[in-house]
C-alpha cells in the first residue's frame, strides 16, 4: 500500500506542476509608443502591446482588451478570429484594418489611433487574456499643446532694495508646472516659496503664473541671471527664459544696461567693418 501512496503523490505533484507552468505560459514583453506627441503634429500614432505565448499555448481563448484610464469598460478589444472593436473615447478614431503582425494571434494587438489629440491624452492599460491567465501593462501618453506665450519680467520695488519677479505662461495643455531660479551663467539654484497660480481656460488649455518679491541682499550674484522654467507633467517638456537683473538704485542700473548695449552695439559696427 505504500508504493501506491507514493505514486499517487507522484501524481498529485505532476499535474501541480504541469498546472503552474501553463499558468505562467502567457507574458506582456513590451508596451510600445511614445510618451509625448504634440497635438495635430501626427497623422498617427500606434501602441503596441507585445506579449508572447508559449508554444502549448494557442488563439483559442485569446482576447486583447485595452482601458484608457481608470475606465471599468475597455476602449478596444479584439478576439482572433473575429473583427477588432473600437469603443468609447476611441470609437471612430482608430485604423481597425491596420495589423502590427502576420502572426494569427497577434495580428490586431495594437492600437493605431489616428490624429490624435487632447483628449486622448492619459494613460492606456493592455489586458492580454487566455482560458489559463491574464496579463496587463500600462503606459501614458501625453498629447500636449505647446505655450502660446511665456514672458518673464522684473521690477524694481519703491525703496529699490527688492525686485518683483513675474512669469506668466499663457495655452498649455495639460498641466503645467513653473519654476523660478536664480544664480550665475553656469549656476542656478530653485527659488522657493515662488507664488505659482494655474487656471484652466474656457478653451481647455491651462495659464500659469508665477511671483516672488526678493531682497537685493539675497541674490547671489551681481549680475543675477533670473531664469523661469516651464514644464509638462509626467513629460520631459522644457522651456526656459531668461533675464539679467542687476542689483542696487534705478540709475545705475540703466547705466549699466547701456554700457552692455554700447559695447554689444560697437562689436557690431567692427564686424560689419
Amino acid at each position: 500500500m505504500a508504493p501506491q501512496a507514493g505514486r499517487g503523490a507522484t501524481s498529485v505533484l505532476l499535474l501541480f506542476s504541469t498546472l503552474f507552468v501553463a499558468g505562467w505560459s502567457l507574458e506582456i514583453s513590451e508596451l510600445r509608443g511614445p510618451q509625448m506627441i504634440q497635438n495635430g503634429s501626427e497623422t498617427s500614432v500606434v501602441l503596441d502591446c507585445d506579449y508572447k505565448l508559449s508554444d502549448s499555448e494557442s488563439a483559442d481563448g485569446l482576447v486583447v482588451k485595452w482601458f484608457f484610464n481608470n475606465e471599468p469598460s475597455p476602449v478596444y478589444q479584439w478576439i482572433p478570429s473575429k473583427k477588432p472593436q473600437d469603443l468609447g473615447v476611441l470609437k471612430g478614431k482608430l485604423d481597425l484594418t491596420w495589423t502590427v503582425s502576420d502572426h494569427e494571434a497577434k495580428k490586431h494587438r495594437a492600437l493605431h489611433i489616428l490624429r490624435p489629440t487632447t483628449e486622448l491624452s492619459g494613460e492606456y492599460t493592455c489586458t492580454v487574456s487566455t482560458f489559463n491567465e491574464e496579463r496587463s501593462m500600462r503606459k501614458s501618453l501625453v498629447v500636449f499643446v505647446p505655450e502660446k506665450s511665456i514672458t518673464l519680467t522684473e521690477s524694481k520695488s519703491v525703496d529699490e532694495k527688492s525686485v518683483l519677479i513675474e512669469c506668466e505662461a499663457r495655452g498649455v495643455f495639460p498641466e503645467p508646472t513653473l519654476k523660478l531660479f536664480q544664480g550665475s551663467e553656469t549656476d542656478t539654484t530653485e527659488i522657493e516659496d515662488v507664488n505659482v497660480k494655474t487656471m484652466l481656460s474656457g478653451e481647455g488649455v491651462f495659464d500659469i503664473s508665477a511671483k516672488k518679491l526678493i531682497a537685493d541682499r539675497d541674490l547671489q550674484n551681481t549680475p543675477t541671471i533670473i531664469e523661469c522654467e516651464l514644464g509638462i507633467k509626467d513629460t520631459d517638456y522644457k522651456r526656459k527664459k531668461r533675464v539679467i537683473y542687476y542689483p542696487g538704485n534705478t540709475a545705475s542700473r540703466s547705466v549699466v544696461l547701456d554700457v552692455w548695449c554700447l559695447f554689444a552695439l560697437a562689436a557690431t559696427i567692427l564686424h560689419l567693418h
